[in-house]
């Protein structure tokens, strides 16, 4: 009999897509209190699937199907990096986004890249060779589509506005799912380390984008941008989750 993913029921309680006016946030005193406030609306401990990856009755199997498709977005990630590398006009600029890039690279050794630690946490999980075959799905071409195409048509600093934001969120996210699993012992010690390792890491990768961002949300005239970007990254990252 074929195991189907449980999913969270509907509930007044869980928050589907949080609502955020964007131009409320432009009086803020600084962009690390816009960045602050966005993840007080999208708060990913009230997300569906962080809710549903707590629930006891979830299991193993059937977070690990739905972690799957996840391996694609990681994969995809240096892309946009690349892309607000590229329209960044100061060296000094560019050099914490090429660390970054470097770094998502395995520093030229793909076995040590974020793909190849998270296909290996995944096989942690139990993941087959048949489904690690498997393609990508919609949602995740969408995410991957919508962050690439903002970071080319839109300046470097919204760019890194988005992608800093993304980053900043996967910070908890990372720390909810490395909790989950240790407390359900769904992976063995010591076989994955990519959830624990990017908890610490993207702190600094988020840190190192916002404060690229940070010229442009200094000037008026740009600011309304970088917030756009601040947004749709939140946005974006809520709904790659929500349709996992």
């Amino acid at each position: 009999m074929q195991t189907l993913i449980r999913k969270p029921m509907a509930n007044p309680r869980i928050l589907q897509y949080p609502e955020l006016i964007v131009e409320d946030l432009r009086q803020l005193p600084s962009l690390q209190a816009a960045v602050l406030q966005i993840s007080e609306v999208y708060d990913f401990n009230s997300h569906p699937y962080i809710l549903w990856m707590k629930d006891p009755l979830t299991d193993r199997d059937s977070f690990r199907r739905s972690q799957l498709p996840f391996r694609f977005a990681v994969e995809a990630f240096s892309q946009p990096l690349a892309a607000v590398l590229a329209r960044t006009a100061p060296l000094e600029a560019r050099l914490p986004l090429l660390a970054n890039i470097t770094e998502e690279h395995g520093h030229g050794d793909r076995w040590r890249s974020h793909k190849y630690t998270f296909q290996q946490y995944l096989h942690a999980l139990g993941a087959t060779e048949l489904e690690l075959e498997s393609p990508c799905t919609v949602p995740v071409l969408a995410f991957n589509q919508s962050i690439l195409s903002y970071c080319l048509m839109q300046s470097g600093e919204s760019g890194a506005a988005m992608l800093g934001m993304i980053e900043h969120l996967y910070v908890s996210i990372s720390a909810a799912i490395a909790r989950t699993i240790n407390q359900r012992g769904w992976t063995k010690k010591g076989s994955q380390s990519h959830y624990a390792v990017h908890e610490k890491l993207d702190t600094e990768h988020a840190r190192d984008l916002l404060l690229l961002a940070e010229a442009s949300w200094m000037n008026p005239h740009s600011r309304s941008q970088v917030l756009r970007g601040l947004a749709l990254g939140a946005h974006y990252f809520w709904s790659l989750y929500r349709d996992l």
